[in-house]
């Protein structure tokens, strides 16, 4: 998918060279353009920046497998940063010289759901291939999204319930393992919670509304997680002594508190500005989801509880 982009970002840029006459948008980058409006839609989306970079910490397993953790790791996340911003920034650009904004404004949701897909068949157009580079992407993307789906759910729940110690907390149901080591019954409720929520969407009209509607919850619920993380980071720093590692993300205590804090505190704020929507229907929904998920993370220890005694 980072080679599709950084194409992408290179045929697009070429187009107007090898075909002039393509009928691309010319962009204004005037300083009042590049600047944002400081809106309230500016400060709702912020969550979906935070989203933008989620992901990275599914790495956080084999931090001290890399060689020479406390230089390889760090330059792996630098590394990680620079193709997010690259890729963001010019692909951006590259999005602006084909589809003028008042367009998009007036199919927003479409251009959510599919705007990736029409840029690619846009540029096929450009280059006389057809729906070449279109069909391409859509492979990839889709390899791409099946492999994302397998370590979203099958990666978290080894990574919680191989640990011993975590064990304790969880209902002996949801350790049942079939004969690949999957934990079939902790899946069956990943699929039964996310369709509960697919099936929430069916008063929404329409599937791209739909398709926009799961991303912005999506960018509120997955950020809210790592709430947990920085809560957890800040912990192990008041007892760094007894946790032995080869890589510290900063040496010094009080720098490292306010790291901590500062990503909770940005975080929160961002994903708490996400849930707000004009459509009623959305912000209960960005607000109930997060609620539910957290309760349910409170029942499943009691429950254990009660079948150890």
């Amino acid at each position: 998918m980072f080679v599709m982009s950084i194409l992408f970002i290179l045929m697009m840029f070429a187009a107007p060279v090898i075909n002039p006459n393509g009928g691309y948008v010319s962009m204004d980058f005037s300083l009042k353009n590049i600047i944002p409006q400081f809106n309230v839609n500016y400060f709702t989306s912020l969550s979906i920046l935070v989203f933008a970079v989620g992901g990275c910490e599914k790495i956080s397993p084999y931090v001290n497998k890399v060689g020479n953790p406390s230089k390889g790791f760090p330059k792996g996340m630098i590394t990680l940063a620079i193709m997010v911003m690259v890729c963001t920034i010019l692909g951006t650009v590259a999005m602006g010289m084909m589809f003028d904004p008042e367009v998009i404004n007036e199919n927003f949701s479409s251009y959510v759901s599919n705007g990736a897909y029409w840029a690619f068949q846009q540029l096929g157009e450009y280059y006389h291939v057809g729906d070449l580079l279109l069909v391409i992407y859509a492979l990839c993307n889709m390899v791409g999204q099946l492999s994302t789906l397998v370590i979203s759910i099958d990666a978290p729940l080894r990574m919680l319930l191989d640990n011993k110690d975590t064990q304790q907390f969880i209902p002996k149901a949801l350790l049942k393992q079939n004969e690949h080591g999957a934990y079939i019954n902790g899946i069956k409720l990943v699929a039964l919670l996310s369709g509960a929520i697919i099936l929430v969407q069916s008063v929404v009209p329409g599937a791209a509304a739909v398709l926009t509607q799961l991303t912005k919850l999506n960018s509120v619920c997955m950020p809210l997680r790592y709430l947990w993380v920085f809560v957890a980071y800040m912990a192990l720093r008041k007892q760094f002594d007894k946790f032995p590692a080869e890589y510290r993300f900063v040496k010094g205590q009080g720098l490292a508190m306010f790291f901590g804090g500062w990503c909770f505190v940005v975080t929160l704020a961002c994903c708490i500005m996400g849930m707000y929507s004009t459509d009623l229907f959305t912000m209960v929904l960005n607000i109930a989801t997060p609620i539910v998920l957290t309760t349910l993370g409170l029942i499943l220890p009691e429950i254990a509880k009660r079948e150890a005694q």
